[in-house]
């Protein structure tokens, strides 16, 4: 094929009998699975506590809401009998104290997780019975437990979890800026630098077994994998019926980060021998490919279809065919709906990006004529180039164009990112630190408790690894939780000092940056000139130590100390190149606060314009510095009494922000808390997005702690102005539940909270 021309379309008869290259060539989303139903049984499940609160909105987050919470045995197995009969799929989640119904669920229910305070207690009952396949103690395990019993890690077992088999990209003349195409390239080259163990290998047979738990074929397969893989087999384990195809696959289109970690020994393999057989066959003509797919989204659609120009990336790696006749026989029966639309894509590869694109021609690559399959690589980019109706075979056809990746400039980010992590060789903690980056942080968490289970008790990262799980606790200001991380990072280090000098500082200045969270700022200078004594010279940690220090003699008044540090501290970043850009940006935005506590308000104001600038052009769009700058402007606008100007400019952002990226909810909400505070409490609108941003924080309460209760405390205070005592008290008291969460036992902000409430009037 790479020798001939351009092919349209061919009048050979077409052959059905390799079923499994039509699994590939359809598109996933075209997989109808029985549908999911996660259960909650528990005495307490529907109490109003944070606790709770957590595990339904875990539980709604890993099932698209299709869950049920039930705190009565006997409503629970009524339900359970209607549910059976529509031929759903249950998985239960059963409370540690009410397993004495057990007995009765076992010729009834397949899989079961008890969750509970102690699993020591019940580890015996769950060997008595098959049925109950973990014991949980926490939220992250019972995380984990689920996506492993349901959908092997997240690996789309049920219908109402959509596989995206493409993401859509934002316009962007130059795609490196694009956070979807950076992030998701990104990852692939940190994955393809990774070293190809037997422990890798292993990690991801275990989890394929684990799935394939009840399948002696997929079995033989992954043990006849495990026994006679080679790496230059990639390929063929990929195009033959195997575990294989379906999970790797399955968890690129989820888009779960840590399941690409998992499966990395294989992914490895499969890129690398796609790029050289791609170099191989050196295929120099331009191709026209097709693509079917009978279910897309109404939603996905008319996205695509208004959206000419616009750019889509591959979730995983992208089967496609020379012959329009097999695209379009896997439409047949597939019919147009109000729901889903019926799709053929049509694929061009132009001459001049052939060699730039990496794909692979099946046929050529067997040495034989099969289905005239090309074989494109994980992440290929496309652009939409046209949408219309094809009346010959009615369907919508989409006319997509392959361009240049270009993942030159991603190739240096990494290199960026290596010199700011201190660690040349560490590819696993640049992967971690990427995604706290990026503010997945529930990703990054189970990451790093993932990594922490495969190191060895006396591995060198254990400690490194504790503190990006302290700095990422620090970032959703869970402070509790820093502290133990940082704590247990800091004895190690101690007891190894010889080995860790290098790093000690920033552990300590970890430590320093909780005490300033939760206002112990003596404590916080102690921590942070310890931190410079153990620098060792480093230019890098030294400067971030200035900077945070200039905090403090902000807090204290002293402004021309900490405007001479937190500059001294800029300088010094400036003179490092490239990859100290955050932390750079972090500096402009404090000495802006600096001139504003000075009353300096035009210097406050160009400081604060110049980190808002930067942080659009190299930030995630999520970045906490990026919402801090934007926050920032409004505050300055309103202390200086132009609210229009704050108006105009906050409304500006959140309507970026809800047009292009309504996805960044925590943004989002940030914007809606700092808009509510533009208003006086009479004023509707005051109330009226307190509770937009509530709305959001309820359902990410684990995401941002800190800015959660005060948006509860926000609301409260506006219902006791109102003399709506009863409201107020229950929004006091979820305030006081996060605070007791977050901060140390009687800290002065618990304190506080608890006695506004004992004061608060009861009504009659």
């Amino acid at each position: 094929m790479g020798n001939s021309k351009s092919k349209e379309i061919k009048n050979n008869s077409i052959d059905i009998s390799n079923v499994h290259f039509y699994d590939r060539l359809q598109n996933s989303t075209n997989e109808i699975n029985k549908e999911f139903v996660l259960i909650w049984v528990d005495e307490k499940c529907k109490e109003n506590n944070l606790d709770t609160l957590r595990t339904q909105i875990l539980l709604k987050q890993i099932n698209n809401n299709n869950c049920l919470f039930f705190d009565n045995c006997q409503h629970f197995f009524l339900e359970i009998d209607r549910i059976r009969n529509e031929n759903f799929r249950i998985l239960v989640i059963l409370s540690g104290s009410l397993t004495k119904i057990l007995p009765k669920t076992q010729n009834i229910i397949s899989t079961i997780i008890i969750f509970c305070e102690d699993s020591t207690k019940y580890l015996n009952i769950s060997r008595q019975y098959s049925n109950v396949v973990d014991v949980c103690t926490d939220h992250e395990s019972l995380k984990s437990s689920i996506e492993n019993e349901i959908s092997s890690l997240k690996l789309n077992l049920f219908s109402n979890q959509t596989l995206k088999s493409v993401h859509s990209l934002t316009f962007s003349e130059d795609l490196t800026n694009c956070d979807a195409f950076f992030s998701y390239i990104f990852f692939l080259e940190l994955l393809k630098q990774m070293p190809q163990t037997k422990q890798a290998k292993d990690l991801m047979l275990n989890k394929c077994q684990d799935y394939y738990r009840n399948d002696k074929k997929q079995n033989l397969s992954i043990e006849l994998f495990r026994n006679t893989y080679q790496s230059d087999e990639a390929i063929h384990w990929y195009i033959k019926d195997s575990f294989i195809y379906r999970l790797v696959n399955r968890a690129f289109r989820t888009e779960n980060i840590t399941l690409w970690y998992l499966f990395r020994f294989y992914l490895i393999d499969l890129c690398k021998q796609l790029e050289l057989i791609h170099k191989e066959q050196n295929i120099q003509t331009s191709l026209i490919l097709y693509r079917g797919q009978s279910r897309m989204s109404i939603k996905e659609f008319n996205y695509l279809k208004s959206n000419i120009g616009s750019f889509i990336l591959a979730n995983g790696f992208f089967s496609s065919t020379t012959d329009i006749q097999i695209a379009n026989s896997f439409l047949s029966g597939a019919i147009n709906t109000e729901d889903y639309k019926v799709i053929l894509f049509k694929i061009i590869v132009e001459q001049s990006v052939v060699d730039k694109i990496i794909f692979v021609d099946i046929d050529k690559y067997v040495g034989y004529v099969g289905e005239c399959e090309v074989l494109f690589s994980i992440g290929s980019i496309f652009q939409i180039e046209n949408v219309d109706f094809n009346n010959e075979l009615n369907v919508w056809q989409i006319d997509i164009k392959a361009i240049d990746q270009n993942t030159s400039k991603v190739k240096e980010s990494i290199e960026t990112i290596r010199k700011r992590c201190g660690n040349k060789e560490n590819i696993n903690l640049i992967f971690g630190n990427l995604l706290i980056d990026m503010n997945q942080y529930t990703k990054a968490e189970s990451y790093f408790q993932m990594i922490l289970q495969e190191l060895t008790k006396n591995h060198y990262d254990i400690p490194l690894i504790y503190d990006h799980l302290a700095d990422l606790f620090m970032k959703i200001t869970n402070w509790n939780e820093a502290l133990k991380y940082f704590n247990l990072s800091f004895e190690l280090k101690k007891k190894n000092l010889y080995f860790y000098q290098s790093s000690i500082s920033i552990t300590l200045n970890g430590i320093g940056n909780y005490y300033k969270s939760i206002g112990d700022f003596n404590q916080a200078y102690e921590y942070y000139f310890q931190a410079m004594k153990y620098s060792n010279n480093n230019q890098y940690n030294m400067a971030i130590i200035l900077s945070n220090i200039s905090t403090i003699d902000l807090i204290n008044k002293n402004y021309e100390k900490a405007l001479e540090k937190c500059i001294q501290a800029r300088d010094i970043l400036q003179e490092m190149n490239s990859y100290s850009s955050n932390e750079i940006i972090y500096c402009h935005g404090i000495i802006g606060d600096i001139y504003l506590e000075m009353k300096n308000y035009l210097y406050a104001e160009e400081f604060y314009l110049t980190t808002f600038e930067m942080s659009k052009n190299i930030l995630f769009i999520g970045d906490k510095i990026k919402i801090n700058s934007i926050k920032s402007l409004i505050y300055l606008y309103k202390q200086q009494g132009l609210i229009e100007k704050a108006l105009e400019f906050s409304m500006n952002q959140l309507l970026w922000y809800e047009r292009y990226f309504p996805d960044c909810y925590s943004s989002i909400a940030n914007i809606y808390m700092e808009i509510s505070q533009l208003y006086d409490y009479n004023h509707s609108n005051h109330i009226y997005y307190l509770e937009k941003a509530l709305n959001i924080f309820e359902n990410n309460i684990h995401i941002q702690y800190l800015i959660t209760y005060q948006c509860f405390s926000f609301i409260a205070n506006y219902y006791f102005k109102k003399s709506l005592f009863d409201k107020s008290r229950k929004y006091y008291l979820k305030t006081l539940e996060i605070q007791k969460k977050i901060y140390p036992k009687d800290h002065s902000i618990i304190i506080q909270t608890q006695s506004i409430i004992d004061d608060i009037p009861i009504e009659m």
